[in-house]
């Protein structure tokens, strides 16, 4: 029996029979634009003491950079419902699941050359989940999904398959909530007023504020 290939269609149906609530795919690229943000940013010390942000730039900038051979990432997103205790677990035990269904129809992928992150490598990881279709960035920085609201833990899966059908453009989407400043309102180290401060930031110092995605409309139908 011939296997064939499985195209970007097949890849998202399996990944929501793996438990992912929305995944895309998309090919790596360095990020040219984010790259010119990030380091003004960083140069003016916004970015408080998460010293992380001054390393590996050109890794958090060119997925490809981070891992050798990269040619697809694919961007999963589980919902703050689905998640349990532990969203980093579960996002990555999900990802692992739709690797090892991949592998069935590619077995190449078993060389053991795919990376499995979330939250835990230099990967603009919201970013990548815009550019691969499945939201937008908010006011608040959150990714805010079109039916998910920004309730959401993100996760990517790095293959050295050629799979993906969207490519990069690297450019910076239009925010949905130009007219709406409730988050930069609500923000009570009034963070969000402008660009993001994180050291005015309470759940930088805290990891328990989540007032502006609370306030948030683009929230209102999955609160």
């Amino acid at each position: 029996m011939v296997i064939l290939p499985l195209s970007s269609d097949d890849i998202i149906v399996i990944a929501k029979q793996v438990g992912l609530d929305d995944v895309a795919i998309v090919a790596p690229c360095r990020l040219n634009e984010d790259a010119r943000f990030m380091d003004d940013w960083v140069s003016r010390g916004l970015h408080g003491q998460m010293t992380y942000l001054e390393r590996n730039r050109e890794k958090r900038y060119d997925p490809r950079e981070l891992v050798d051979d990269c040619r697809t990432m694919v961007i999963g997103l589980l919902t703050y419902e689905h998640s349990g205790h532990d969203y980093h677990r579960a996002v990555k035990s999900k990802l692992y699941d739709l690797y090892g269904k991949l592998a069935e129809y590619h077995p190449e992928l078993l060389d053991g050359k795919q990376r499995i992150f979330c939250d835990s490598a230099p990967v603009l990881e919201r970013r990548w989940a815009e550019i691969a279709g499945l939201g937008t960035i908010a006011k608040n920085h959150q990714l805010v999904h079109r039916t998910l609201g920004s309730w959401v833990h993100i996760g990517e899966l790095m293959l050295p398959l050629a799979l993906a059908e969207r490519k990069a453009d690297g450019a910076i989407h239009q925010l949905p909530c130009s007219s709406c400043s409730l988050c930069e309102d609500a923000c009570p180290g009034k963070a969000l007023s402008g660009e993001w401060n994180a050291t005015r930031c309470v759940a930088y110092v805290t990891h328990k504020c989540i007032v502006c995605q609370q306030v948030c409309p683009l929230n209102n139908h999955v609160i």
